[in-house]
């Protein structure tokens, strides 16, 4: 199979990096090349199976339809979990990418949300082992707000708490923070519904209580608190 891949940002870089991994062709088109060299773009396009754009959300539609004439018959693919394109095809990997290109032994574990009426991811893919669901039209937003709940939020958490661990730990901050996050996730692999733990978990009142006092300098934290508080102990009796 061979690719064109519009895009070499953190998720077009290793989806390259995997496709070749696998054994496939892959071509690149950077975004200075989509714009000045459009006839490299129509080239490479040609020899193309399978035609994808790694790109920001809000720019998929205009690029299906500055290149869909050059598509043609082929396969157009897109990566985002929450855009819908008519004529293209969505596999959204549920993973965060960083800059890097990551491991292809753990790229083979990333779960991929296939579009409704999507080809059969292994068709797309052949020889990836991922494992693979579909998400309906209708279920697309909510699929995505639950990967930005899950997913974002927490980073957002874990980025405002540590400035004020660092007080604490010290230089070895993120070593520190990494193994008791990872323990959070050990306890969720154990318990997917029911890993919660802590003073709320335990309905111990006197604790949160005093957590909320002692937030009282931090007004962003104090708020995101209570918020959880609201939903995670809605008769909370402070």
């Amino acid at each position: 199979m061979r690719y064109v891949i519009f895009g070499a940002g953190r998720a077009g870089a290793n989806i390259e990096a995997y496709l070749r991994h696998l054994g496939h062709g892959v071509d690149v088109i950077l975004r200075r090349t989509a714009l000045m060299d459009k006839g490299t773009c129509r080239g490479l396009i040609a020899t193309a199976d399978i035609v994808a754009a790694a790109i920001p959300d809000g720019a998929i539609p205009a690029w299906y339809e500055e290149w869909s004439d050059e598509i043609g018959e082929r396969c157009a693919i897109h990566f985002s979990g929450a855009a819908s394109v008519e004529g293209m095809a969505a596999y959204h990997p549920l993973f965060s990418f960083p800059r890097s290109v990551i491991d292809m032994a753990a790229f083979e574990a990333i779960g991929f949300a296939c579009s409704q009426n999507a080809p059969a991811f292994g068709d797309i893919f052949p020889n990836a082992p991922n494992p693979n669901f579909v998400v309906n039209d209708t279920d697309r937003a909510f699929y995505h707000a639950l990967a930005v709940v899950t997913g974002n939020l927490p980073a957002y958490l874990w980025n405002k708490s540590t400035p004020e661990i660092e007080r604490f730990a010290g230089a070895d901050v993120a070593k520190i923070m990494s193994v008791y996050l990872q323990s959070l996730i050990d306890r969720f692999q154990e318990s997917p519904s029911d890993s919660l733990t802590g003073p709320v978990a335990r309905r111990d009142a006197a604790t949160v209580s005093s957590n909320l006092s002692a937030l009282e300098t931090n007004p962003e934290l104090r708020a995101l608190y209570e918020t959880f508080l609201r939903v995670a102990w809605p008769d909370f009796p402070g």
